[in-house]
């Protein structure tokens, strides 16, 4: 199984509607999408993989998924903040 999409839980853009109410959209990442920064403008990368890790640190455990990119970056995400779409 392999993670094909991540989307933020709490985290993302409000926006505001003409008749003033607010809409929050949760920021998303797909696999083989451009990667986008955190005001959606476009990196000019495309999200090759994501995984997830988890260890410890000083004896504390945390949980992280790994954002690979085609530029050969590696974006970390806190697990906590972000519900994985697994696929086959």
């Amino acid at each position: 199984m392999k993670i094909v999409s991540l989307q933020s839980v709490g985290l993302g853009a409000s926006y505001s509607r003409g008749d003033g109410e607010q809409i929050s959209a949760p920021y998303e990442i797909y696999v083989g999408t451009t990667f986008l920064n955190s005001a959606g403008n476009s990196l000019d990368v495309t999200v090759t993989e994501i995984n997830y890790q988890q260890g410890d640190f000083d004896a504390y455990g945390f949980e992280i998924y790994t954002v690979h990119t085609s530029d050969g970056h590696i974006r970390v995400l806190p697990a906590d903040k972000y519900i994985a779409e697994w696929s086959e």
